[in-house]
This record gives C-alpha cells, sequence and structure tokens, in this order.
C-alpha cells in the first residue's frame, strides 16, 4: 500500500538512498548524502516540513517530492502567491507513475493552502529556493530534458510549457577578452572591483546562498560609482563529478540607463579572464529562451547550449 505524508526528522538517510536511485539525470549531484540534503534544503530559513512529501511502499520510501516559494517584491521574505513543485524523485517501481502523481498532488494541496494562485513545475532563476547546487547545474533549469520521467509527471498532470531555458557553458582555455576601439573605450573610463564572499545584498540572496563561495564582479565608473555587476559560484561539489573546476553565473546587471553599450559584455569578458587565471577552466549560466539580449550577448562570449529544460505551468 502506497502511503503519502510530510517529512519526518529521521527521513534525510532514506531521502538521499531515493536521490540516488532515481533516474534524476546527469545533472544531479551524485552521490547524494543527509549533509548535502542539509546544507541546500533542511536548513532554509523557509524549510516547512509540509512542503516536503514522502511515499511509502509498506513502510519502505519509493520517492519524494519538495513544493516552495519565491521571494516577495523588496526580496526580504517569501511571496506564497505563486509556487512551484522543484523535484519530483521517484526510485523504479512497478507503480512509479501512480507515486509520481500523487507526490505532485500533494505539493500542489500544499502551495494551494499556503495561498499559492499559480503552480509552477521546475525552479527558475526566480524561485531557486531549494536544490540550488544539486540539480540544474548553475541554477535552477525548470526540469530538464534529461529527466524526461519527471517532466511526464507534470505533463500527466496537465501542465504546460511555460518557458525553455537553455544550459550554456564556456571552456575558458585560451580565453581572450576581445580587443577593439571601443572595448578600450570602456576600459579607459572604468575600473572593475573583484570581491570574494561579498555581503549578500538581500535575506534572499542570503538565503539561497548561504554556504556557497560567491565571488563578485563590480564595473564601476567615475567616482567609483556602480555601473554593473556579476556574480559567480564556485560549482563544488556538482562540478568534481564532471571532473572540471567550474564556476556558475547567477547574474549580471547594468544599471538601467548604461545598458545597450556594450558594458555587460566587457564585464563579462574581464570577469571570465579573471576566474580562468583563478584556475577555472569552465563557466556555466542559464538563460530563458524569452531573453534574447541574454542569448545574443552569452553567444558573443563563446557560450554554447550543452541542454535545455523546461518551466512548467498549471493552466
Amino acid at each position: 500500500m502506497i502511503e503519502i505524508r510530510a517529512f519526518r526528522n529521521e527521513d534525510p538517510p532514506r531521502l538521499a538512498a531515493v536521490w540516488r536511485a532515481a533516474d534524476l539525470g546527469p545533472a544531479a549531484m551524485q552521490p547524494m548524502t543527509p549533509p548535502l540534503l542539509e546544507a541546500c534544503v533542511f536548513s532554509k530559513p523557509y524549510f516547512d516540513r509540509r512542503g516536503l512529501v514522502v511515499a511509502l511502499d509498506d513502510g519502505v520510501m519509493v520517492g519524494f517530492a519538495q513544493a516552495g516559494f519565491g521571494p516577495n517584491a523588496d526580496r526580504s521574505g517569501v511571496d506564497t502567491r505563486e509556487g512551484s513543485t522543484l523535484l519530483v524523485a521517484v526510485v523504479p517501481h512497478p507503480r512509479a507513475e501512480e507515486i509520481g502523481d500523487r507526490l505532485l498532488l500533494a505539493c500542489e494541496d500544499y502551495l494551494r493552502g499556503r495561498g499559492a494562485k499559480v503552480l509552477y513545475g521546475g525552479g527558475s532563476a526566480a524561485m531557486r529556493s531549494f536544490y540550488l547546487g544539486l540539480y540544474g547545474g548553475s541554477d535552477m533549469p525548470g526540469i530538464l530534458d534529461s529527466s524526461a520521467t519527471m517532466q511526464q509527471v507534470f505533463r500527466r498532470a496537465g501542465y504546460v510549457e511555460h518557458d525553455r531555458v537553455a544550459i550554456l557553458q564556456r571552456a575558458l582555455a585560451g580565453f581572450r577578452p576581445p580587443v577593439n576601439r571601443h572595448q578600450l573605450a570602456i576600459r579607459r573610463t572604468t575600473h572593475l572591483r573583484v570581491i570574494d564572499e561579498p555581503a549578500r545584498r538581500s535575506w534572499w540572496e542570503a538565503a539561497t546562498t548561504t554556504g556557497m563561495a560567491l565571488r563578485r564582479y563590480e564595473l564601476c565608473g567615475e567616482g567609483d560609482r556602480l555601473i554593473g555587476s556579476a556574480s559567480f559560484w564556485d560549482m563544488q561539489p556538482l562540478a568534481s563529478v564532471w571532473g572540471v573546476a567550474a564556476a556558475g553565473l547567477l547574474d549580471v546587471e547594468v544599471e538601467g540607463g548604461k545598458r545597450r553599450q556594450g558594458l555587460a559584455h566587457f564585464l563579462l569578458a574581464d570577469a571570465l579572464q579573471d576566474l580562468s587565471r583563478e584556475g577555472v577552466t569552465l563557466v556555466e549560466t542559464h538563460a530563458s529562451r524569452s531573453n534574447v539580449a541574454a542569448l545574443m550577448l552569452f553567444s558573443k562570449l563563446g557560450f554554447e547550449a550543452v541542454e535545455h529544460g523546461t518551466l512548467f505551468r498549471k493552466p
């Protein structure tokens, strides 16, 4: 008999075992351990045991799923008006489809009970409440195409494609920033500031990245005025599975009045060169299909798509 219930304190070892046995695809951290789950899930200040549901077959855990929320407008707390079921993991089982469907339904009930009016499937840059660093690479990419079984759970429940996310990578061997008149003009009027372990800029950023090694590059103009910034994180231990030293680009921002002047390209090119000097051999970032400007920027810097994910939404 399949039983669905909320998380209990004795569950972490069995959750790790389910993760190891489930077919989550190559972008899932392996081997999973309880300490990794503690760091990326249970220790979050907004963790709610009711949002992590497990499935048991005669007392043996055979699956789990977790739901969460994104930040409010000033990023000082969570906004429960929109929620997402981030992952549905099921071990090989004769009733695997039923187990996945019931886990997703339990997550939907939890989200609606907290006030959610919009339901998503998969995490995203806007909703990375759990599993950043454990699934999906440098950020949360919805549900990856390589996790086809998990995608089918959402499709069976009537979810439709809300967005497509490209997972982009750039090897840094031999990388050199472009040299042209425009880039030289920017270099004459700006300077780059590199900050290791920068102060988190909001409660949400602290909650989602505490425990990760961050490096922030800040492009400054006259009078040390901040023009733009780019934040990277050391993708260990996930990148150790790939056998490379990798950095993940979480965000790049340029002051509104300074956009479309080549500053983001300049900032990222200098950041990539600095990371290469520090021994990083691969940089990964994610970009929404709808963000044409970002896709063009990363293409100019030599990034290539290696995988795609789908962010689902329930109509």
